[in-house]
C-alpha cells in the first residue's frame, strides 16, 4: 500500500502554481510534514483531523508565524492524492497573496 506521504509529496514536490512546499519542515520541537511559508500554510496528514492533540512549541511558533495547519486523512490522500493537492493549492495561492500584501 503506497505511503500517503510519498503520494502528496508527488503533486507538492515541484512547486506547482509557484507555491514551494518543504517536506518534514524541522521546527523547535517539532516537525511539520508539508510546509509553504509564503502561504504561511502547513499540512498534516492525520488518521483523524478532528483530534485536537496538544502541541504547545507547536502551537506557540503556530501563533506567532501566523500559520495555519491543514488536516488532511490518509484516506483522502491514498484515494486520490491528485484532488487533494488541487485543494490544498487552491487554498495556498490566495494566502500567498494575502500574506504577501501584508509585508
Amino acid at each position: 500500500m503506497a505511503d500517503p506521504h510519498a503520494l502528496l509529496w508527488e503533486h507538492l514536490k515541484d512547486a506547482p502554481r509557484g507555491l514551494t512546499f518543504v517536506r518534514d519542515y524541522a521546527g523547535d520541537g517539532f516537525t511539520l510534514p508539508f510546509y509553504c511559508e509564503d502561504a504561511h500554510l502547513a499540512v498534516e496528514i492525520e488518521d483523524d483531523p478532528f483530534k485536537t492533540a496538544k502541541h504547545e512549541t507547536r502551537d506557540a511558533w503556530q501563533e506567532a508565524n501566523r500559520v495555519d495547519i491543514m488536516q488532511v486523512p490518509p484516506s483522502h490522500v491514498k484515494q486520490n492524492a491528485s484532488e487533494v493537492a488541487d485543494a490544498i493549492l487552491d487554498i495556498a495561492a490566495p494566502r500567498r497573496e494575502r500574506f504577501a500584501r501584508a509585508v
